[in-house]
């Protein structure tokens, strides 16, 4: 069943909270996060003080915010994409998303994983992140991952922190790699495979 239509009330409330959102990721980039104040944040976005602490208890409340819409779209898609089984070498495709959604929204990951953006920022990250794969390995069958010979909470830091520090790379550093070959090359890595031949129409394919 459909959602029923929102409000004036809660859609002018969904437009104040993208406001702030968006007033607080572009001066994270602008300035860096140790920099940007909450009243940065409310003259950016042309709001008083007090519709902040309505919507967000504080800076890291907000930014938090934009990384989590970021994350449960990315998630979401995967999901979505997969309705039909699994295909082989599940990890690529994984991969390949993040890349892609990484692609599509490079503010929202330089905030999440920059230079500019907070260490606190990317640890919440790396343990969502971390908590996600954990949940998607439960549900996998037991021969997807038993090539690594380590416990499964050493396999979930390796992966994490390696996407992680990886897209953080692709995204601060000059460079002409695709999402298609960042998500390759990080299989490869990890793996000790090749990626799977990309035949077809798909939509994780570029």
């Amino acid at each position: 069943m459909d959602a029923p239509p929102l409000t004036r009330h809660q859609r002018r409330r969904l437009l104040t909270r993208q406001q702030l959102i968006q007033a607080a990721v572009d001066l994270v980039l602008e300035k860096g996060y140790e920099a940007v104040t909450i009243q940065d944040v409310t003259d950016r976005a042309d709001l008083g003080r007090g519709t902040f602490y309505i919507h967000f208890k504080d800076k890291e409340d907000v930014l938090w915010a934009a990384i989590q819409d970021g994350l449960q779209e990315t998630e979401a898609e995967a999901h979505s994409q997969f309705q039909d089984g699994l295909p082989p070498q599940i990890e690529y495709y994984g991969y390949l998303n993040i890349f892609r959604h990484a692609d599509r929204n490079r503010t929202l990951y330089r905030v999440m994983l920059g230079e500019q953006g907070s260490a606190v920022l990317t640890g919440r990250v790396q343990a969502h992140l971390a908590a996600e794969y954990e949940r998607d390995l439960a549900a996998l069958p037991q021969k997807i991952y038993t090539e690594f010979d380590v416990p499964t909470e050493i396999l979930i830091q390796v992966v994490t922190g390696s996407v992680i520090q990886l897209v953080r790379w692709w995204l601060e550093v000059h460079n002409e790699y695709t999402p298609v070959q960042m998500a390759g090359m990080l299989y490869q890595s990890l793996h000790h495979k090749k990626p799977p031949a990309r035949v077809g129409p798909s939509p994780l394919v570029d």
